[in-house]
């Protein structure tokens, strides 16, 4: 069992957690992931790792409250437990001095680049975050990156003046004037697209982070995979921080949108099906 030692809400649906694993602490590096496990019964939910503590032996976690299984995680209290975080999953970041390194996020999945940009950093780069927001109110984790980069820049949808618009603003401005050797972004499909056309243009390699499609499955298995430079590549074993400019953005987006539909027409079907009309009637009949 792991025991719940922490827990702040961050906004009205985005919840963290701080789990002891004292075991599993110790084997954790930038770019691993785990997987939670509620109950035996329950499915296994993957997550990036927000921050570890050493001294306390406990590793935290950011997700948002959106089906019954998070509702039911966003409900536990402090001493709570857990029966089983799973990991450490995935490879390592190579975490070496390079240079310049860019590091940028949309909402929430900024929470997954603290703990690269903090390593990278410590490693002797130059660390440039650029994060970009909804609204000024929907803001997350912009302290804790800033902290970790020599040169931060955050964007809102409804800001003001230099801070209106998205990350590919300040990001364009970044290309032109640094000499950056790498990119790390947890970004949106389409501002990935973006992100990889312009750091193509200058032969600048782009690591993606692929839990947001990981995650989209509802389940965590270790036999998931993607189509990623002509074969399939299993985020589990070989990490969910790969090189973008081999990853099928369409593609990913093709299973994102059927998953998603697939999900919505069966919970259609199950709502609308006679078996279900049957069993509402009788609970009509002996509880009216």
């Amino acid at each position: 069992m792991y025991t719940i030692i922490g827990k702040q809400n961050l906004t009205a649906t985005i919840r963290r957690l701080d789990i002891k694993a004292e075991a599993l602490v110790a084997r954790l590096k930038p770019g691993h992931f785990v997987a939670i496990m509620l109950d035996p019964a329950s499915r296994p939910m993957p997550y990036n790792i927000f921050e570890v503590d050493w001294r306390r032996k406990c590793l935290s976690i950011i997700f948002e409250e959106n089906d019954a299984l998070t509702r039911r995680m966003a409900a536990l209290r402090i001493n709570d437990t857990i029966h089983r975080v799973a990991g450490p999953y995935g490879m390592p970041l190579a975490v070496e001095k390079k240079g310049t390194i860019v590091c940028v996020g949309e909402g929430i999945a900024v929470a997954a680049l603290l703990m690269p940009a903090r390593a990278l950093k410590q490693a002797g780069n130059k660390v440039i975050g650029i994060s970009g927001f909804a609204s000024r109110k929907t803001s997350l984790f912009e302290s804790q990156l800033r902290l970790n980069c020599h040169q931060f820049h955050v964007m809102y949808q409804d800001g003001m003046h230099d801070r209106k618009g998205d990350v590919m603003i300040p990001f364009g401005k970044v290309m032109a004037a640094e000499q950056v050797a790498c990119v790390y972004a947890d970004v949106a499909p389409g501002t990935l697209a973006a992100v990889r056309v312009a750091a193509a243009a200058k032969g600048i390699p782009v690591v993606v982070n692929l839990m947001g499609f990981l995650d989209t499955y509802q389940a965590f298995y270790q036999d998931h995979s993607f189509f990623m430079g002509g074969r399939r590549y299993f985020p589990a074993v070989e990490g969910i921080f790969v090189d973008a400019q081999a990853f099928d953005i369409k593609e990913a987006v093709r299973v994102v949108t059927s998953t998603r539909e697939y999900v919505a027409c069966r919970k259609k079907e199950l709502a609308s099906s006679p078996r279900q009309g049957v069993f509402a009637r009788l609970k009509k009949l002996f509880w009216a």
